[in-house]
C-alpha cells in the first residue's frame, strides 16, 4: 500500500499545505469531506466495509490525520516536514486492525480523550 494520509477537518488552505508536504515525500493525501466522515476509516483503504453508520455523527470538531502504509522512515520524515511547514496542530493516528472499523468522529473522540489524559499527566 502506498503511504496515504486521510485529512479530517482541513479547510482548502490547510489541505493545500498538507498536499505540498505530501508531494515532496511521495505520500498520497486524501481529504475526507464532512459527508464521508461516518465511513469507517479502513474503508478508504479497502480494509473495512464501505458502510455508513445508522445514526450520522457530528463531523470531527478539529483536525485529524490518519496515516496508513508508512514505513518508520516515512513517518519520521512526514512528521518533521509537517513541523517545518508549520501545518498546525492535528490529532494523528496510524491505521490499525483495531481502529479500521471506527468512523472518523469515533476515532477523533478516542484520540482527543487520550490527548487530554496525557496532557493532564504532564506528558
Amino acid at each position: 500500500m502506498k503511504a496515504t494520509v486521510l485529512a479530517y477537518g482541513y479547510d482548502a488552505r490547510e489541505f493545500g499545505v498538507l498536499r505540498q508536504v505530501c508531494a515532496r515525500l511521495d505520500i498520497r493525501p486524501r481529504r475526507v469531506d464532512a459527508s464521508e466522515q461516518d465511513r469507517p476509516v479502513g474503508s478508504f483503504f479497502g480494509l473495512a466495509p464501505d458502510r455508513v453508520t445508522a445514526a450520522p455523527a457530528d463531523p470531527v470538531p478539529g483536525r485529524m490525520l490518519v496515516l496508513a502504509g508508512f514505513t518508520s522512515r516515512q513517518m519520521d520524515a512526514f512528521l518533521s516536514a509537517l513541523r517545518t511547514a508549520r501545518a498546525g496542530d492535528s490529532l494523528k493516528a496510524v491505521l490499525t486492525e483495531h481502529n479500521a472499523g471506527w468512523t472518523g468522529p469515533a476515532l477523533y473522540a478516542e484520540l482527543a480523550q487520550e490527548h487530554r489524559r496525557l496532557t493532564e499527566a504532564g506528558h
